[in-house]
């Protein structure tokens, strides 16, 4: 072990879905409270928490809310900091925590992400959402997120030909999974058909390909590794923590998902791995054309030849390397904030064995990719984090 890795000690997550009556402290304490009891941490052991939260309009508590929640659990006196990335918001978290006990600042640091975002029309929940990509300009034409993955998609099967049924099968294998997920929002039992008759959104998108908005809240509490091997008996370390942002003034080939490629590469090159060496993956599918085109921003197949994973059954739950076990975005939910801890979650449940009926075999390594935001058709921010229990 070297002197600045950092290991996951445990995690926590509450239930998915629309959590109506639930208030933000009451779920978001129930992750941090199972992140807590599962391992040797006290409340006083925290030095510093990171918390990801976008705040819809759907959510009373839109300001210190991390020491709203924290209060819940006994975690006061320390410094508290909101983050805000849309989609990514937590994975950007988490990101802030490792590097504060990589730097040697702090020991043990926590990190979470919490949002609510039902029991308002959905129109003023989709109004919060514009403000994720460029709401003074594009938002003015009326784009709206599932807009830009139609045009992504249009884009991509004028480049590389009809992939519209693998669209559907990325779906059907996520909610497959997903009803293997006690947690999941979505627990749907659907086939081919029922994804490709399912309600135009945005042609060629259609409902069944996009993810639901979702209540919810995960945790993650993580330490320099000498301290993690005190205290649970399998620590799963960070092997590699990027974020990047993308270059909005070059052309975008919207066919393709530069930022994934060179956030990965920075990843993998942190991480001392090349794709082949991942064992398990989630990635942020929230419509089926991301799935797709997040595989080969990630390496896992060349440019153009994503679906032929979906074909072979390399991403599917008994594959070469699983894609979204959880269920995904499309299934699990995304509310929005807490979206990458719970990839986070995941992966820690995957290469400790307990993931129960969702269970990947042997898993030695494991990739969480996570989108945030768009601007000129571009992602916003992709994160890549990379675990593995050594």
């Amino acid at each position: 072990m070297t002197e600045n890795e950092v290991a996951v000690i445990n995690v926590g997550q509450s239930d998915f879905g629309e959590l109506e009556g639930q208030r933000v402290t009451e779920f978001g304490s129930r992750a941090v409270r199972e992140a807590l009891l599962s391992s040797s941490v006290e409340p006083d052991d925290i030095e510093e928490a990171y918390i990801g939260n976008v705040a819809t309009t759907a959510q009373d508590q839109t300001s210190v809310i991390g020491q709203a929640i924290l209060r819940e659990v006994g975690v006061t006196g320390i410094p508290v900091i909101r983050v805000e990335n849309a989609c990514a918001s937590s994975t950007c978290a988490f990101q802030e925590a490792y590097k504060r006990v990589q730097s040697g600042e702090s020991d043990i640091v926590l990190a979470m992400g919490v949002e609510k975002m039902t029991g308002v029309p959905t129109e003023v929940t989709l109004k919060d959402m514009a403000g994720a990509a460029d709401a003074e300009v594009e938002g003015a034409m009326g784009m709206t997120f599932m807009g830009l993955y139609g045009m992504r998609a249009n884009a991509y099967m004028n480049q590389f030909g009809n992939v519209r049924e693998e669209l559907a099968d990325i779906a059907v294998k996520n909610h497959d999974n997903g009803l293997k997920n006690p947690r999941a929002h979505l627990q749907l039992n659907v086939d081919r058909d029922d994804i490709l008759e399912s309600r135009p959104i945005s042609d060629p998108i259609r409902l069944l390909d996009a993810c639901p908005m979702s209540d919810g809240a995960a945790a993650a509490v993580i330490a320099r590794g000498e301290i993690a091997e005190e205290l649970v008996e399998e620590p799963i370390y960070v092997d590699a923590a990027e974020m990047l942002s993308g270059n909005y003034l070059e052309e975008v080939e919207f066919w393709r998902e530069e930022l994934d490629e060179r956030v990965a590469q920075k990843a993998y090159s942190e991480a001392g791995i090349g794709p082949d060496d991942l064992d398990v993956v989630e990635v942020h599918d929230a419509a089926t054309i991301g799935e797709l085109m997040h595989y080969e921003g990630l390496g896992l197949a060349d440019r153009g030849e994503g679906a032929s994973l979906v074909r072979s059954g390399d991403v599917m739950l008994d594959g070469r390397t699983p894609v979204n076990p959880s269920g995904g975005l499309k299934s699990r939910g995304h509310p929005v904030g807490a979206t990458g801890v719970a990839q986070i979650c995941e992966l820690v449940w995957q290469l400790r064995g307990e993931a129960g009926a969702r269970q990947v075999e042997n898993p030695s390594i494991g990739l969480a990719q996570n989108s945030g935001g768009a601007l000129v058709g571009e992602g916003g921010v992709s994160t890549v984090t990379i675990l593995s229990n050594r």
